[in-house]
């Protein structure tokens, strides 16, 4: 398939720099836009590529649907891809979600992850797999729905109980540095994590947190198994904490478990030998 332009709306962002010489390799010409030039670079592109924050994304689509064309396709880069793909699906063009697993900071997408959603893909679908495997990305398909309550817990409740990690830190009173210095290798990673996230923005990742559709649902699941563990340790129910413990980790199975084990003892190694 020969792609004449690609136009990035939101392309003067940091996940559009990012895509920009990537997709030059696959189309004659890339249009980075910013809010006046979007609806010239809607009208000139064959692939008009979403990547504005997730708060505006369903209006940006809106405001330029009069303009796009059946021959096109739509893309999208938001973390959130029910409404999205929603909104695009209201034009004549081809339309798939695409949500890439990691942030601008990689220098390629080799070893990445990138999920699609094809909604309506068209002959389009395998002019994008195509795209990000010779790039050497791992492509995931699913739908729209499915992706939203993975992002549920891969990204929300991951960020939310680190959040809540670093907020109960704080509500105890206990100086990080301090409590650094009390903390094993493995412990160490935790407060790794919660540093990294809290050192991303604030505007993305409370636009993750509020937009996904399907957050609550495990919020109210997280709520539950929170109550439960804790009158489980009020009561000093031991049967019941190692009924628990064990379902957990029949839940979980060998590999992962195994995996966990080898993978957290490499990061030590490798903590001990940058000291």
């Amino acid at each position: 398939m020969n792609i004449n332009t690609i136009g990035i709306i939101g392309g003067k962002g940091k996940m559009g720099r990012l895509f920009e010489p990537i997709f030059k390799r696959y189309a004659k010409k890339v249009l980075l836009s910013d809010m006046t030039s979007n609806e010239k670079i809607a009208k000139e592109s064959d692939v008009l590529v979403f990547t504005v924050p997730i708060a505006s994304t369903i209006e940006v689509i809106e405001s330029l649907r009069p303009l796009i064309r059946k021959d096109q396709l739509l893309l999208d880069f938001t973390s959130i891809k029910e409404k999205p793909c929603e909104a695009m699906l209201k034009s004549t063009a081809s339309v798939i979600g695409m949500h890439p697993m990691f942030g601008p900071s990689v220098q390629t997408l080799e070893g990445q992850t990138v999920v699609l959603c094809p909604v309506r893909p068209d002959e389009w679908l395998d002019w994008i797999v195509d795209l990000l495997r010779k790039e050497k990305a791992t492509v995931i398909q699913t739908t729209p729905e499915k992706h939203d309550r993975m992002m549920a817990v891969v990204q929300c409740l991951v960020h939310f109980t680190s959040l809540l990690f670093s907020k109960t830190m704080k509500e105890e009173g206990i100086n990080p540095e301090e409590l650094f210095q009390y903390a094993s290798p493995v412990y160490r990673m935790q407060l790794y994590i919660a540093g990294r996230i809290a050192n991303q923005s604030a505007e993305l990742y409370r636009d993750i947190q509020f937009q996904n559709p399907a957050f609550e649902k495990t919020l109210e699941n997280m709520t539950e198994s929170f109550e439960t563990m804790k009158s489980t340790i009020l009561k000093h129910d031991g049967d019941k904490f190692e009924k628990t413990f064990k379902e957990i980790q029949d839940f979980l199975g060998p590999e992962i478990l195994d995996e966990g084990q080898t993978m957290t003892d490499m990061f030590i190694k490798l903590m001990r030998s940058s000291c």
